[in-house]
């Protein structure tokens, strides 16, 4: 019996999702506030950008795909930062994007102020 020159690691990942949590005291309607980035994009593998944003869900999505400086300010983002999900809590709403490796892990000023935005349209609906 040899022994695996390459193991696959079973412990812990080296994998992180910052998460943005707007507190909420009012009863809410959970699938009213569910919201995810559907891209379009141009080009492929590192090259790949996003050229078109949409966002699919209950209400708040409506009101998200009417914000066009929104709409605009996530196609500007890397394409990996451009995927943004907003889900319900029970105290809360947290909007977060894709899991990443400890190098990649970070908030860059655009995608704090897409956030921010985001958090501003689910204040509203609140």
């Amino acid at each position: 019996m040899s022994q695996d020159l390459n193991p696959q690691p079973w412990g812990a990942q080296d994998r992180f999702q910052a998460h943005f949590i707007v507190k909420t005291d009012n009863q809410i309607n959970l699938d009213d506030l569910l919201a995810k980035t559907k891209l379009q994009t141009k080009g492929h593998f590192a090259a790949k950008k996003v050229s078109d944003v949409e966002w699919v869900g209950g209400e708040l999505a409506e009101v998200l795909n009417s914000d066009a400086e929104l709409k605009a300010m996530i196609v500007k983002l890397p394409y990996n930062d451009a995927f943004i999900w907003v889900d319900p809590t029970k105290k809360g709403i947290r909007i977060h994007g894709k899991w990443k490796s400890s190098q990649q892990m970070g908030i860059t000023k655009e995608l704090f102020e897409v956030y921010d935005r985001i958090a501003s349209h689910i204040k509203k609906q609140l």
